[in-house]
């Protein structure tokens, strides 16, 4: 049994290595990473999108309206689809659905940026161990909505805390920017940010 499961995480790290390390390597697009999901046994393979949903684009407006869970609404938003794809394989989904969470959520475009450091330390021991803390640092306990976001510090679920700044009508997270806010969900909030956020340490 505990040789199954080894072997299903280190297939679910090696599914998320290959889509992040074709990203860095600028072969793949993030509009082609989205349509891209492990199946069963971990492999790769290519999902074809239907042919109606491909051609009717999910307007953020129309997802500020979805009712659901933290988790619902990242998978229905068009912006989240690498996010939510990853979140899923390294357990953290189906975590957005028990209590209640602040989470700033990088774009698919913000991941596909992240810091070449970081994607090569993934790639050289292939454990989601620290992909894990990083996605965690996006993550703030309890609902905290634009109104309240102060500058200042506040803490992550995964620990550390990570810095608030604000500008006029800009809001700054760490080493990104708010670029939408306040998406409700059942069970929290999610803010928008254009970056991925650096862990401190």
């Amino acid at each position: 049994m505990k040789n199954f499961i080894d072997n299903q995480n280190q297939g679910k790290s090696l599914g998320i290595v290959s889509i992040l390390g074709l990203l860095t390597l600028g072969t793949i697009s993030p509009v082609v990473a989205a349509e891209v999901q492990m199946s069963a046994n971990s492999e790769l393979i290519c999902r074809q999108p239907s042919q109606d949903l491909a051609q009717i684009p999910i307007s953020p407006k129309v997802i500020q309206g979805v009712v659901g869970d933290l988790a619902t609404v990242i998978l229905s938003d068009e912006r989240f689809k690498i996010l939510g794809m990853i979140l899923q394989s390294i357990g953290l989904l189906d975590a957005l659905k028990k209590g209640e969470f602040t989470i700033f959520a990088p774009t698919d475009e913000a991941l596909a940026k992240l810091p070449q450091q970081i994607l090569e330390a993934i790639l050289k021991s292939q454990n989601l161990n620290r992909f894990t803390e990083l996605l965690e640092y996006h993550v703030i306990p309890g609902k905290v909505t634009t109104a309240d976001l102060k500058a200042g510090k506040l803490k992550t679920l995964e620990g550390d805390s990570v810095t608030i700044k604000t500008k006029k009508n800009q809001i700054n997270v760490g080493n990104a920017t708010i670029i939408d806010f306040d998406i409700s969900a059942s069970n929290g909030v999610i803010h928008v940010i254009d970056q991925i956020l650096i862990l401190p340490r």
